[in-house]
């Protein structure tokens, strides 16, 4: 799950943002989470209370705690965060490489430059691998979390089928692996009692059949009855035009 703070002292623009940001991460098949702070004291406080995110837009003069002071702080917390900064006026342009910024907005925003910088940001944060761990012979290992093509459950062993065409396996419930993966910024559809697949790796899917890519070749899994409906409804929500549903 990509954690995203939006912080400005305009209500009707940041609903704006938080529209364009959720317009954006369907087409990129990507999981948000956003989170709305009306000035940079708010957003402060969240982080220093243990709050994380892997993105902020936020404006530069607001009461209380103007931008530029507010990202000062952050900076001073998190060094990761990228930070998206917003105004109407280009004279604080200075003051905002000192707080490291990824790219600069101005007022009123321009949609098709938003979408540029928020592929970009996303692409900037997903560099960063994630990993999903386990233990196998007690002993801790892990893999990539965008190397996982899907989750196989049999007789209490779980294998993790990878884009390679290799396999690890540990034992375990595949209902926990799915819990696991919920704040993950992969998708992840549960088609099956057996089966937890890498939307990434969806090139298609019918009623019945889900097919998949990778190592070269073509591998279709069942889609059990009872999480048809849910599998289509869930794919056509998050696929943006990528997927093909066949009837």
């Amino acid at each position: 799950m990509l954690r995203i703070a939006i912080c400005d002292d305009d209500s009707k623009f940041t609903g704006e943002i938080e529209t364009l940001v959720l317009q954006e991460s369907l087409k990129l098949g990507i999981r948000v989470e956003t989170e709305v702070f009306s000035d940079g004291k708010t957003l402060l406080k969240s982080i220093q209370n243990g709050e994380h995110y892997e993105l902020i837009f936020i404006d530069i003069e607001m009461e209380q705690v103007d931008g530029i002071t507010a990202a000062r702080r952050i900076r001073e917390i998190d060094r990761t965060v990228l930070l998206i900064y917003i105004s109407g006026y280009d004279k604080y342009l200075k003051e905002l490489f000192e707080v490291e910024p990824f790219r600069f907005l101005s007022k009123p925003l321009n949609h098709v430059q938003f979408a540029h910088y928020f592929k970009e940001s996303c692409e900037r944060i997903n560099a960063t691998e994630v990993f999903y761990q386990f233990t196998f012979n007690k002993e801790i290992q892990k893999v990539s979390v965008k190397d996982i093509v899907y989750f196989e459950s049999s007789n209490r062993i779980v294998y993790i089928h990878l884009k390679d065409g290799t396999h690890e396996h540990f034992y375990g419930k595949l209902n926990n692996v799915e819990k696991e993966l919920e704040a993950s910024r992969q998708y992840f559809l549960r088609i099956h009692q057996s089966f937890l697949v890498n939307y990434d790796y969806v090139k298609k899917m019918n009623f019945f059949n889900i097919t998949i890519n990778f190592a070269g070749k073509e591998y279709e899994l069942k889609i059990s009855e009872d999480r048809q409906k849910e599998v289509r409804q869930q794919l056509c929500k998050i696929a943006g035009g990528k997927a093909v549903i066949e009837e």
